[in-house]
């Protein structure tokens, strides 16, 4: 069982399709809000945690599930830190997902429709949640094993926790989330102006707010900066304005930036790749899946 949980943009190495972990703490380190370039089914087993994804919030109860699509913010709160905090997860790329589909089960139309609806989170039966913690821990007992078997195994594993959290998204047993608070709101009003001017001066008077008031209570609700906040879903943007084939440059005006230099930089850091890289790309895997068809 992992014992520390890492706070990475990308958590698939390698070339890797898909991985499981299951960690237990009692002095977790919070980690900030952070997305993925893949889906992530969290499945929390205990603890006393409120779950943030965007601007939503839940108060997790044991066995509930939580999808996070690629690109969509989330992290876990904990409340109480004497209370062990214990999780079980598994990471899967888009194209492991559409690959382990068919026409009369086609998980990842599934998800990605349910993701539109922003229906992230989800109630479990006891046996579904059974079945995803026991098929987690096998595939985690069995992930550095070299033996063709065992590969083979986990790969069917993996597809069994596809299809059991599909059919749990079918379901529709929603989570309620929180009534909206002042950060859920802030979260909202930034993702519904992203691609306006958002001096924090004007941010901080929507709401009535001082700067430092603004600065401190969002540090203290997402673990990054208003400003760090806004670049993520910025570059966010870009990303999926590239893939469908905008070029960077226009990318970076109809994302919210207002200079490409300053585009080009926050790029880098977030993606470790140019604008220019990323886009050339996507443009390959278009072409490979246009090809494909």
């Amino acid at each position: 069982m992992n014992k520390r949980y890492r706070n990475e943009t990308n958590d698939l190495h390698d070339g890797a399709e898909f991985h499981c972990r299951h960690g237990m703490d009692s002095d977790w380190s919070i980690g900030p809000l952070h997305m993925h370039p893949h889906y992530e089914f969290f499945l929390f087993v205990q603890g006393n945690a409120q779950i943030l994804i965007e601007d939503e919030s839940f108060d997790a109860q044991p066995m509930d599930l939580f999808i996070y699509p690629p690109g969509v913010l989330h992290r876990a709160l904990i409340k109480d830190h004497n209370v062990p905090y214990e999780r079980a997860y598994c990471y899967i790329t888009r194209k492991a997902l559409a690959d382990m589909s068919d026409d009369r089960f086609p998980m990842l139309q599934i998800l990605e429709s349910a993701m539109s609806r922003g229906d992230y989170s989800y109630h479990v039966d006891d046996e579904n949640a059974g079945s995803l913690l026991r098929l987690l821990d096998e595939w985690i007992a069995n992930a550095s094993s070299e033996d063709p078997f065992s590969r083979s195994m986990n790969r069917c594993r993996i597809n069994m926790i596809s299809l059991i959290t599909c059919k749990v998204v079918q379901r529709k047993d929603i989570i309620t989330p929180r009534p909206p608070d002042r950060m859920s709101n802030i979260i909202r009003y930034i993702n519904d102006h992203l691609l306006e001017p958002l001096p924090l001066e004007s941010l901080a008077e929507q709401f009535y707010l001082s700067k430092y008031t603004l600065l401190h209570d969002f540090k203290s609700y997402a673990n990054i900066s208003v400003h760090q906040f806004i670049l993520q879903k910025r570059i966010l943007y870009a990303q999926e304005l590239m893939r469908n084939g905008v070029k960077p440059g226009d990318a970076a005006g109809q994302s919210g930036f207002t200079d490409y230099a300053g585009f080009y930089r926050a790029f880098i850091r977030y993606n470790a790749v140019t604008p220019q890289a990323y886009y050339a790309g996507a443009r390959l895997q278009t072409a490979a899946s246009d090809s494909a068809r």
